[in-house]
């Protein structure tokens, strides 16, 4: 297939004043988070985690989860984690170094997303591309919450990558050794910062498919560019072992509780039922939330007519890649673009945290923006000779819809101001979400509102009666308060949905003990152990069983005296 270059593309070198413009524009869309303190997440990965606090051995955060390993979810960011430590020692723990760190990465990301658009595309179109991107309200998670910073500088690094390639390739000139190397460590550096760096491979055969003009026969073009790919690969190879060794793991993370125990077909199916709103918050953010869960979002596992519009919305957005490969093609580029990026979050080849995340959403939203510079350029240049009005009309559309996406998102910036207001947020704007009402509970219970806290909780349940680990925590908080009547029911529940969950089965035995249940505490431990969990805990609680029998109930048939059981109280 032949290529053409993008006609009309303008010489980038005098690219500064309006680089001016779209930094200036990124920063209004985000300072008004420098005063956001510690929130969501950035409560244990930064603020109880002691890691971030010391300067001392930095290079033992590469053989070191990202998560502290209390709180289930593993990853592997070593970069960052060294980051936040250099930040943390700068700011003597103050969240305002965080901040601003965030916004002058925005401001950086922006530029360069802007000079990648001028590579390949006219002026104008990359002018309204870099600014629309620029005021995106649904990077606003990314910017807003300090953890959003392994976005911003894996969304750097893969752009400067991706841009120094296309610069180097756009003409059809081979790749020279020095843009090689420097495209290799830009892309090692950001597989270390993020794992979703590891798309790059994919980005550059996708601008060698839709951008480069090479007339040289594609033989030689696919002999070099295997070469250089190989390269990569090598890499990426490195970057897996690696992270695999820590992790002992290739995925490193809990998955979402709406796709545990879900087969690659089930989460391919949950995720198409998905895509329309992927789409909304690619185009049209409006509403913006600080997580999409059931049953705000809602899950299908199997064929449903909500599926529909999701597939058709899939097949006419192929359909659009492949008619503009010849007429337009930075809108097949930026299609590609999407897909390659959402892949490492589309929960098909394996199953993350999240359905969808609005950070997550920073570097789709690349490809989707280059396409809608595509786009505006077709609309100006249809009205090249209309009147006046028109133009203006044209131009006055484009202004307010930039002071729009600042005004959203600069506004929903202080959303992220901390714990409370993310969690009242979510709760107001979701009020059908499970995960507002599970996080907000949590938050009502550190306040010692323990009635509310179970109201959350129980709407939580109501919301995903599937998910065992909201009804493990109501137990938990029934038992630490001794109320294990109401705990046991909670805690048979969570273990109906998961069997094999060692924290319900040693909270069910030690509910069983304080009650003085010892034979049902017995056979609790005893299926516990039977099921290969933490044997010598539950040993510890069968003696405790054993001693209790012996000393209220010798005639049982199941205990025998040895007399080496301790009497112990539970």
């Amino acid at each position: 297939m032949a290529h053409v270059a993008p006609s009309g593309v303008d010489d980038p070198r005098d690219w500064r004043p309006l680089a001016v413009l779209i930094a200036c524009l990124a920063i209004a869309a985000s300072i008004t988070g420098l005063h956001n303190g510690f929130a969501y997440d950035d409560r244990w990965i930064i603020v109880e985690n002691a890691r971030v606090h010391t300067l001392r051995d930095l290079w033992h955060r590469f053989g070191e989860t990202y998560w502290p390993n209390a709180r289930g979810a593993a990853l592997y960011r070593p970069l960052i984690i060294v980051l936040y430590a250099m930040q943390w020692a700068a700011g003597a723990g103050r969240p305002l170094v965080f901040h601003a760190v965030n916004i002058a990465l925005y401001a950086a990301v922006c530029v360069v997303m802007y000079w990648l658009a001028l590579q390949v595309m006219p002026r104008v179109a990359a002018t309204i591309a870099g600014a629309l991107f620029a005021v995106h309200p649904v990077h606003v998670e990314a910017v807003g919450n300090v953890v959003g910073q392994a976005e911003l500088w894996s969304a750097l690094l893969l752009l400067l990558a991706t841009a120094r390639y296309v610069r180097a390739r756009r003409d059809g000139l081979p790749l020279r050794t020095g843009d090689a190397i420097a495209v290799a460590s830009l892309y090692l550096v950001g597989m270390f910062c993020k794992e979703h760096v590891i798309v790059l491979p994919a980005l550059l055969m996708a601008v060698e498919l839709t951008i480069v003009h090479d007339p040289r026969p594609w033989r030689e073009r696919l002999d070099e560019g295997s070469a250089h790919l190989l390269k990569l690969a090598l890499l990426a190879t490195l970057f897996l072992a690696i992270r695999t060794a820590v992790l002992v793991d290739v995925a490193g993370d809990t998955p979402h509780p709406s796709l545990q125990h879900l087969s690659t077909g089930q989460r391919a199916v949950v995720m198409l039922g998905l895509v329309p709103e992927f789409g909304r918050l690619l185009l049209w953010p409006a509403r913006l939330y600080a997580d999409y869960s059931p049953a705000l979002v809602h899950v299908h596992t199997s064929w449903h007519p909500e599926l529909l519009p999701g597939i058709l919305l899939l097949l006419c957005t192929g359909l659009l890649a492949i008619i503009c490969v010849r007429r337009a093609p930075i809108v097949s580029f930026g299609i590609a673009w999407i897909a390659i990026c959402l892949v490492p979050v589309a929960n098909i080849l394996l199953p993350t945290g999240i359905l969808i995340a609005e950070r997550t959403l920073l570097l789709p939203s690349v490809g989707a923006m280059l396409a809608v510079g595509v786009a505006g350029a077709w609309l100006v240049r249809r009205l090249a000779n209309a009147p006046r009005a028109g133009k203006l009309a044209l131009a006055g559309g484009f202004a307010v819809l930039v002071m729009a996406g600042t005004a959203h998102s600069a506004e929903r910036q202080r959303t992220w101001r901390d714990n409370d207001h993310v969690f009242e947020t979510l709760a107001l704007d979701a009020p059908l979400n499970f995960r507002s009402h599970y996080s907000l509970g949590g938050r009502l219970w550190e306040q010692h509102r323990p009635l509310e806290a179970e109201r959350e909780w129980r709407t939580a349940i109501a919301l995903l009666p599937g998910y065992h680990a909201v009804r493990i925590d109501l137990a938990h908080k029934y038992r630490e308060a001794h109320i294990c009547q109401a705990a046991i029911p909670e805690y048979q529940a969570a273990l109906a949905i998961e069997p094999e969950s060692p924290l319900a089965r040693a909270g069910l035995v030690s509910c069983h003990l304080e009650l003085g249940q010892w034979h049902a505490a017995r056979a609790q431990a005893r299926v516990a152990i039977a099921d290969g969990m933490y044997r010598r805990a539950f040993d510890f609680m069968i003696e405790v069983a054993d001693s209790a029998l012996v000393a209220t109930d010798s005639t049982d048939p199941t205990v025998r005296w040895t007399g080496s059981h301790r009497s112990a109280k539970p």
